[in-house]
């Protein structure tokens, strides 16, 4: 059973990530064509540009995304208890172990060619 339920997750979480990356294709390639200054107005100054090596830029766009995972405590205990006379006698020990939050994270990458005239005729991405 639990492998069922994992292989149902893995599909959705496939599915999940083509939506998104064709999403991602459509909101790049609708940039062909434009002038750069229309995407400077709309996404700011790029982080990077770098010369194409045929007299034409390219720009680079990064957003690096972050998460943080909350602390979590674990406590076990163990011991025995006896029950004499209405009364509850008994020995226990307990030990706590504290895992830290966790942060983690990855740079998203958004770059676009343009032409010497400023057009936009190229794009990639990494990272969604």
């Amino acid at each position: 059973m639990n492998r069922s339920r994992l292989a149902v997750l893995s599909l959705l979480m496939l599915a999940l990530s083509g939506c998104l990356a064709g999403r991602m294709n459509s909101i790049m390639h609708s940039w062909e064509g434009h002038h750069y200054s229309e995407l400077i107005m709309r996404w700011g100054p790029p982080e990077a540009v770098y010369d194409d090596g045929q007299g034409g830029r390219i720009l680079v766009y990064t957003q690096v995304r972050q998460w943080t995972t909350p602390g979590q405590v674990t406590t076990t205990t163990t011991g025995t208890a006896t029950i004499y006379d209405n009364m509850i006698w008994g020995q226990a020990q307990s030990y706590s172990q504290y895992t830290p939050p966790q942060t983690y994270g990855y740079t998203a990458w958004r770059m676009f060619s343009m032409n010497r005239r400023g057009i936009i005729y190229s794009w990639s991405w990494r990272g969604l």
